[in-house]
């Protein structure tokens, strides 16, 4: 199960930015907080650009722009056996 993408959100020349993300990015809104992408730390500013004209053209809500940096988490215990797939 994949919770997030696994690269950046970021197209650059109609071609998908490779990295992988380094941020997940969000709005906060009112009483909420709506995801609205990942993003790598090469195009962090580029995406709050893009953010702030989205907002500025009223196609996003005005609320605040957030970035939580992602942890890199690795493991070894978590094994995924046929068996234990029943």
């Amino acid at each position: 199960m994949r919770l997030l993408p696994d690269r950046c959100s970021i197209k650059e020349k109609g071609r998908d930015c490779p990295n992988p993300p380094s941020y997940v990015v969000s709005i906060v809104y009112d009483s909420g907080e709506y995801m609205v992408g990942v993003v790598c730390g090469e195009h962090r500013s580029h995406m709050e650009a893009r953010l702030d004209s989205l907002q500025h053209k009223g196609d996003l809500p005005n609320g605040t722009m957030k970035f939580v940096e992602l942890k890199n988490v690795g493991t070894d215990c978590v094994t995924n056996y046929p068996p234990d797939l029943d």
